[in-house]
C-alpha cells in the first residue's frame, strides 16, 4: 500500500532526543557506579528529575533493559541489574574475542593517518594525569583502531559488554580505575607496532592479550576489595 510520506514532527524529534539524553545519563550513572546493583529506577521520580513526561523515560529504560543494564519484571519497578563475578569475567572473555577480531579485521584497512592518530593518542595517554581524561583517551584509542574494521555490530556488542563490566571497576576502586596506565601504554604500543607491520594476526593477538591483562587486574581489584571488607 502506497500513501503519502510521513514526515517526523518536531515533537517526535524532540522526544527521540530526550529519550537518548535520558538513556545516556542513566547509562553513565550505572557504568560509573553511581547507581549500584539493585538500585530502583522509578519512572515518576525520573520524569520529575529530568523535567519530562514518563514517555521518554519509559523509552530510555526499555533501551537499557535491552542492553542488559536493568531488569524490570511485569508490574514491578525496574532495578539496575547486577552481575556475578563469573559473568563479569565472561564479559571480558567475550570482549577479548570480539576486540581481537575487530583489530585483525582493521589492519588491512589501516592508513598512515589512522596509525599516526593511534600513536598520538597513546602518547597523550602516557602523559594523562586526570583519570577522566585517561578514560576518554583510552576509549578514543580503541574506537580509532576498531572503526577501520567496518564492523558496526561487533563494535556495538563490545560497547555493551564494556558498559556491563566497567561499573564494577569504578565501584570497587572508588573511581580510581585499575591503576595500570603504564602497562596499558606499553600494550597499546605493541598493538600499533603489529598494525604498522601489517600483521593482522599479531594485532588481534596483542589486543586479546591486552584484554586478558585487564581481566587479571579486575580480578585482583575484586580480591583487594574483599580483603578490605568494603
Amino acid at each position: 500500500m502506497q500513501g503519502p510520506p510521513i514526515a517526523p514532527t518536531p515533537e517526535l524529534r524532540n522526544r527521540r532526543t530526550t529519550s537518548d539524553h535520558i538513556a545516556d545519563a542513566l547509562r553513565q550513572a550505572i557504568s560509573s557506579g553511581q547507581l549500584e546493583d539493585g538500585a530502583v529506577l522509578n519512572q515518576v521520580e525520573l520524569a520529575e528529575h529530568f523535567g519530562v513526561s514518563r514517555v521518554p523515560v519509559r523509552e530510555a529504560m526499555r533501551r537499557l533493559e535491552a542492553e542488559g543494564l536493568i531488569e524490570a519484571s511485569a508490574h514491578r519497578r525496574a532495578v539496575v541489574r547486577g552481575l556475578s563475578l563469573e559473568r563479569i569475567a565472561e564479559a571480558y572473555e567475550l570482549r577479548g574475542l570480539l576486540e581481537g577480531h575487530l583489530a585483525a579485521a582493521a589492519v588491512p584497512n589501516m592508513d598512515r593517518a589512522r596509525l599516526d592518530r593511534l600513536s598520538r593518542l597513546n602518547r597523550q595517554l602516557r602523559e594523562a594525569t586526570d583519570h577522566a581524561r585517561y578514560l576518554e583517551l583510552n576509549a578514543a584509542f580503541h574506537q580509532t583502531l576498531y572503526e577501520a574494521a567496518g564492523r558496526p555490530l561487533a563494535m556495538e556488542l563490545v560497547e555493551n559488554l564494556r558498559l556491563r563490566a566497567e561499573r564494577y571497576v569504578q565501584m570497587w576502586s572508588r573511581g580510581r580505575g585499575l591503576d595500570r596506565a603504564r602497562q596499558v601504554v606499553r600494550e597499546h604500543a605493541a598493538i600499533i607496532r603489529a598494525a604498522r607491520q601489517g600483521d593482522a594476526e599479531g594485532c588481534g593477538a596483542a589486543v586479546r592479550e591486552h584484554i586478558e591483562h585487564t581481566l587479571t587486574a579486575v580480578m585482583a581489584l575484586h580480591r583487594d576489595q574483599l580483603a578490605n571488607g568494603s
